[in-house]
């Protein structure tokens, strides 16, 4: 049964999360990826934000690289704003 994306639970949303969608040129795939990522981030917050544990169930389904989440680096920019 197909389900909306802000049904899914946080590893199914990082499984199906289109990671590239920032490098679309068609910008349906662009807006639907930047609603993912507004959803996934929501969902994210609710549950008391990013811990070590989250990042490395994202990074299970991120691309290697740039997409890849780093646990240090968001704790050290939430504590800076």
């Amino acid at each position: 049964m197909p389900k909306y994306y802000d049904d899914l639970t946080l590893e199914e949303m990082f499984e199906q999360f289109d990671h590239t969608y920032m490098m679309s040129d068609d910008s349906r795939a662009y807006e639907n990826g930047r609603r993912q990522k507004q959803i996934m981030d929501s969902k994210v917050e609710e549950q008391g934000g990013w811990t070590q544990e989250l990042v490395d169930t994202y990074n299970k389904y991120a691309p290697e690289g740039m997409f890849q989440l780093d646990y240090e680096l968001i704790h050290k920019s939430a504590k800076n704003k």
